[in-house]
């Protein structure tokens, strides 16, 4: 069960990984100023809402947010049953 639960995290945090990559790039081709480099520096909150402002149809922030969310519920459910199991 553990190990199934383990992939499942890993899965998820590659697949938020690759979404803000993702996002990240596109931001990047979207500027227009010299520094190119400015949005690898900001942190996921402002390239979610930077994203959502120039590209308002898409579900790439929503779908970071979720599985951001996603995981942090899963990675505490996976912690309070291997302690209650541990007892």
């Amino acid at each position: 069960m553990f190990p199934v639960v383990l992939s499942i995290l890993v899965l998820i945090a590659i697949s938020s990984i690759c979404i803000n990559f993702v996002m990240r790039i596109r931001l990047t081709k979207a500027e227009r100023s010299r520094d190119k480099l400015v949005w690898w520096r900001r942190g996921s909150d402002e390239i979610d809402a930077m994203y959502e402002e120039l590209f308002p149809g898409s579900y790439l922030p929503l779908f970071n947010q979720f599985a951001f969310w996603l995981l942090l519920a899963s990675a505490s459910v996976l912690l309070v049953a291997i302690l209650w199991r541990s007892h």
